[in-house]
């Protein structure tokens, strides 16, 4: 993988669309019950939260952002066409659901449900890097969030995996398309809230 963002500084930048994805398709098995549904303490639950993220994004010139979505198997949400397939059975659904509906859109902008301390100036700084190149960009060895190019190379990856022909990883994913590493951010935006403890220690 590259690690090298240099290089990215003297590259044009092309005008892209870009679509937000809150992945909310897991069992939330270790929670016990649905965690998109915890409510945080400034009033919103995790999902209003993760799309919250996307609301008035002051993204850099030339990135149109289309209307959020949302993966899982819930109202108003793009169910997986594969079962259990995991974040990329829920990239799977929504590149195909982009398509049947002939959506012109260049990359997605990833975002998990169990992540509410993101910050919008993180999701910024995935539009600028993203935009300059032709690879996944995500911090360091997080691999999510991330901005991740809707283009062929991705969606025969994103099918085959849902088929079971490939491994259905988001790290393998990225080794395939080829991945810009960002610095890793300072401080605690990487929590997962998985567990109930999880859910308890968080402070926002």
């Amino acid at each position: 993988m590259t690690t090298d963002i240099d290089r990215t500084e003297s590259i044009t930048v092309i005008p892209k669309r870009a679509c937000p994805v809150v992945l909310a398709g897991g069992q939330s098995s270790r929670m016990g019950r649905d965690k998109a549904l915890l409510e945080l303490s400034n009033g919103r639950n995790l999902l209003e939260q993760a799309k919250w993220l996307f609301e008035d994004l002051d993204v850099p010139t030339g990135l149109e952002l289309m209307p959020t979505l949302v993966s899982g198997k819930r109202p108003g949400a793009i169910a997986d066409r594969v079962p259990e397939a995991g974040p990329l059975g829920g990239l799977q659904a929504i590149a195909e659901h982009l398509q049947q509906w002939a959506l012109p859109c260049d990359a997605l902008i990833v975002v998990p449900v169990d992540m509410p301390l993101l910050s919008r100036s993180l999701i910024r700084q995935l539009c600028a890097a993203g935009q300059a190149v032709e690879q996944a960009v995500c911090f360091g060895d997080f691999y999510l969030p991330c901005w991740l190019p809707l283009n062929a190379h991705c969606r025969s990856y994103l099918d085959a995996a849902a088929a079971g022909h490939a491994i259905g990883s988001m790290r393998a994913l990225f080794g395939f398309l080829g991945c810009l590493q960002l610095p890793v951010p300072d401080g605690d935006w990487h929590l997962n809230v998985n567990r109930p403890q999880d859910f308890q220690q968080l402070k926002l």
